[in-house]
């Protein structure tokens, strides 16, 4: 009898045991029809604010937005919406804060977190007035009127906006606002006459007066260029050979690179090079931080912080690294040239400003040099160091030392000269390749900065481009060019001729968002940055 008696409460505990698994299982697993958490578009600053954005989820009939003041803390509930977007307004300048989402769907079920994204509120300082831009020009095609200007020297920019006229001098009315620094208007009719001017907006949402008034004639010929007021220097250019058909090499995904240390994500990360055992540096803009990554993508070490003081960068945009795994990078703002080595201590500090004198002698300026705009530094083959300046339009180069050597360049369209020069590299024939962004092409100089030949030019055709950037070459000599208006790599020989552009394995345009600095290494597995979504995309070209 007692027997019987154990077994049947063996037989209820064992029972009562298997309820619990099975609820925990439940518990575990969510129903199917449960709400996902929202992806990330991106997080930004405006007007000192703190702005959210993110894609709507189905099923979803609001949000939750949380925030902590680190990484994987506590998160606390600071704000629910129905719109699939937030501006935190109560944020203090200098901290950082980190947000994570939940999608709320019907009868209040609620999605797990959301990747962490973060932020930090900077200090501003307003070293530059904001001004309205300088015009670069237009180009008149078939129903349309593409309007291209200079970006403002300060960085308190946050968008500009473009006005219209039938009289140059009143009755402006504005016709669109961007944060590019070009746009089409295509509401014009044949053989009018249009003026245009153009605003900047500062971040706490106050507008300059119009800058100097653009004046185009909309008479297009056959699609090409119009006569009157549209871009300067068009004549230059040489007729372009365009190919009867569109080539395309397929290409895999590979992955991404999405996150550094403690898994915090990139943040509008601008350029990528490989190193000569293969290991990745990112420049992570948004956190002034240069990533370091294993050839498999796992974080190693970060070079640099946010500041102005040896070491630290207010804002950095292209990096690079030497054979002895030395990294090079420049203060974009601040002119300022730094070297670490390969442990990531700096061993080289220079200030640009310097040197004002001089560059502006070499650029044929009265007045010295005193606001930069550097997007990249690189090492030369013979270890001087090339400056790509964005903003004056220029090549500054330096002895391994820090030792100012010359300029060459100057704004223009002429050969040899600069419209927003972005990206460089240089090639095993030892030629320097600079992406001239605003002439939409890709000039080649010898290492002491005399014009050898080009390629490229306005169109929307295989072997043109919108706004050329990122560049790379491969071991047989193939030049590879990001192009961040059409969102597609073009593959051309050395002599710069067309051959491909990059498609993804059903031949389709591969799925990129505004790809800035390239780099591909020996096995044909190009690294590509997309600023707007915060990654690096790997992909292997077949």
């Amino acid at each position: 009898m007692g027997s019987k008696m154990f077994t049947r409460n063996k037989l209820v505990a064992l029972a009562a045991a298997s309820l619990l698994f099975i609820l925990s299982v439940v518990a575990a697993f969510p129903a199917q029809d449960s709400v996902k958490p929202p992806i990330w578009v991106g997080i930004y600053i405006a007007a000192e604010k703190v702005g959210l954005k993110w894609t709507p989820v189905k099923g979803a009939v609001r949000y939750k937005i949380y925030r902590s003041i680190s990484s994987g803390g506590q998160y606390n509930l600071i704000a629910s919406t129905t719109d699939d977007s937030y501006i935190d307004p109560t944020v203090l300048i200098g901290e950082t804060y980190y947000y994570v989402l939940k999608s709320v769907g019907a009868g209040s079920k609620e999605s797990g977190y959301s990747e962490e994204r973060y932020i930090k509120v900077p200090v501003v300082k307003e070293t530059v007035p904001v001004q309205p831009p300088e015009w670069v020009g237009a180009l008149v095609g078939r129903r349309r009127i593409r309007l291209a200007w200079n970006p403002s020297a300060s960085k308190d920019v946050l968008a500009y906006n473009v006005y219209r006229s039938a009289d140059p001098t009143k009755g402006f009315q504005l016709i669109g606002s961007t944060q590019d620094t070009s746009l089409t208007d295509t509401d014009i009719k044949e053989g009018e006459t249009y003026y245009y001017a153009v605003s900047a907006l500062d971040r706490n949402f106050r507008e300059t007066k119009l800058g100097k008034v653009q004046t185009v004639r909309y008479a297009p010929s056959e699609g090409k260029p119009g006569v009157g007021a549209v871009r300067p220097g068009a004549s230059e250019m040489p007729p372009r050979i365009i190919p009867t058909r569109l080539t395309i090499r397929r290409t895999r995904r590979v992955g991404y690179i999405l996150r550094w240390k403690n898994r915090r994500p990139l943040f509008s990360p601008t350029d990528v090079v490989l190193g000569k055992d293969g290991k990745i540096y990112v420049s992570d803009t948004g956190d002034s931080m240069i990533q370091v990554f294993k050839p498999g993508g796992a974080f190693i070490r970060s070079i640099g912080k946010f500041g102005t003081k040896p070491g630290q960068f207010e804002k950095l945009l292209g990096v690079d690294v030497n054979d002895k795994d030395e990294v090079l990078a420049v203060d974009a703002y601040t002119g300022t040239i730094q070297k670490f080595d390969k442990k990531g201590r700096l061993i080289m500090f220079k200030k640009m400003l310097d040197d004002s004198k001089a560059i502006a002698l070499d650029l044929g300026r009265k007045k010295p040099v005193e606001v930069f705009g550097i997007i990249k530094g690189l090492f030369a083959p013979d270890g001087n160091l090339y400056i790509i300046d964005n903003f004056n339009d220029c090549v500054e180069i330096y002895s391994p030392t820090g030792k100012y050597i010359k300029t060459f360049g100057g704004k223009g369209r002429q050969d040899g000269k600069f419209l927003s020069p972005t990206f460089a590299i240089f090639g095993k024939d030892g030629h320097l390749y600079v992406s001239d962004c605003m002439n939409a092409r890709v000039q080649v100089f010898d290492k002491d900065g005399h014009f050898l030949w080009k390629f490229g030019g306005y169109g929307n055709i295989a072997g043109t481009f919108g706004r050329p950037k990122g560049i790379c070459i491969d071991k047989a000599g193939n030049i590879y060019v990001s192009d961040s208006m059409s969102n597609a790599i073009q593959v051309f020989d050395r002599h710069g001729r067309f051959k491909y552009a990059l498609a993804n394995r059903m031949g389709k345009q591969i799925d990129m968002a505004t790809p800035n600095g390239i780099a591909i290494d020996k096995d044909k597995r190009i690294y590509i940055v997309e600023k707007l979504v915060n990654r690096i995309q790997i992909r292997q070209v077949e």
